[in-house]
């Protein structure tokens, strides 16, 4: 049965209908739909907002960074021995280093990935199901933090996002000119007068307070902070496990700044000084590790220490690419360096094992 329209010149039937079906509402009746923005600009929110927290201006990050210039010091320190020993560290290292500190972000997230998964992953792209996001995330970050590019030189192509016009219905982040104007506001935001490692913890806060990320997601600030703070010294700052620059007092105004920043430049330093260690005893280990091998022929061997020291662990194939030799004789030479002591295997297996330098 179908409903007559209520003009009868009208030829054009309504839609058919039941006895079942209500009748159809007015849109002015629908009380609790909001009501459609009006003159909103891309970047603002089309309902009434907070106003942001207080303490993320220059002048208390300035006074902060004056109250706590002995522990900016010590960090700054810590970047300066950190960054001179990895000028003459070996080619490669850089990477391991990356990978530690990935691996040390995400575990501030609760996602337990280890320097060697994130190495397989980027050589051969191997995950399961329920991992391949968060190590495709790590790759993300291991990338930043080696080649960039620099958050403040554009956050689109720091994010590696490319320009939609519509958004995701699950996406819970700026898109589309919202992220370009939120991008924009975050790097003219940042303090320009103080030290590099204020800058970074204040651009730390700010990505934070400004939401360019989901909340419960501290990697893509966390790099950002990294690659800010390194300045000329090195590439990125390395982080330490049990750090994490979020780990901070719930404080408001210039208090919430000071707990950021002594967060902040603890983690540094801690991050640094354990950086440096590392590479000390990595120095160490391509000597011996020299001196061990000089008798040996072909190219295998000392490909397979700048592999050693590129990487935390090491497996038979990973050692296989890194050397350019075949699965078999990277074996041979693995179990040659752990005669030598040199290596040790790490997982006790017959299978799937793993190799670390002996440090």
């Amino acid at each position: 049965m179908h409903r007559r329209t209520e003009n009868p010149d009208d030829v054009e039937e309504a839609t058919p209908s039941s006895i079942y079906d209500p009748e159809p509402v007015e849109d002015e009746d629908l009380w609790f739909l909001p009501q459609p923005p009006e003159d909103v600009a891309p970047g603002e929110m089309p309902w009434p907002v907070a106003a942001r927290e207080a303490g993320l201006d220059g002048r208390t990050w300035q006074a902060t960074e004056a109250a706590q210039y002995p522990l900016l010091v010590a960090a700054a320190q810590a970047v300066a021995r950190y960054g001179e020993r990895l000028r003459h560290a070996a080619p490669g290292v850089n990477e391991r280093l990356a990978l530690m500190t990935v691996s040390a972000l995400l575990r501030a997230e609760g996602i337990w990935l280890g320097p060697d998964q994130i190495a397989l992953y980027r050589a051969f792209r191997l995950s399961s199901d329920d991992m391949a996001r968060e190590l495709s995330r790590a790759d993300w970050a291991v990338r930043r933090l080696m080649t960039g590019p620099l958050p403040q030189d554009g956050l689109r192509e720091f994010l590696g996002r490319v320009s939609v016009s519509e958004p995701h219905p699950d996406e819970d982040r700026p898109t589309g000119p919202e992220l370009d104007l939120a991008g924009q506001d975050w790097a003219e935001g940042l303090f320009k007068t103080g030290h590099l490692l204020t800058r970074a913890a204040q651009g730390f806060a700010a990505w934070r307070q400004q939401a360019l990320t989901p909340y419960d997601q501290i990697l893509e600030p966390s790099v950002a902070a990294l690659l800010l703070g390194a300045g000329d010294e090195a590439p990125f700052l390395p982080m330490a496990e049990g750090h994490r620059f979020d780990r901070h007092l719930a404080a408001q105004g210039s208090d919430a700044a000071v707990a950021r920043l002594i967060t902040f430049l603890n983690a540094i330093e801690a991050g640094a000084l354990r950086a440096a260690m590392e590479l000390d005893r990595l120095a160490a280990w391509r000597n011996r590790a020299a001196k061990a091998t000089a008798g040996l022929s072909g190219r295998t061997p000392p490909l397979l220490i700048a592999a050693l020291l590129r990487y935390p662990l090491l497996s038979a194939e990973l050692a296989a690419e890194a050397a350019e030799c075949s699965r078999p004789s990277a074996r041979r030479n693995l179990t040659l360096f752990r005669e030598m002591g040199l290596t040790r295997e790490v997982t006790g297996q017959e299978r799937y094992r793993f190799w670390a330098a002996l440090v």
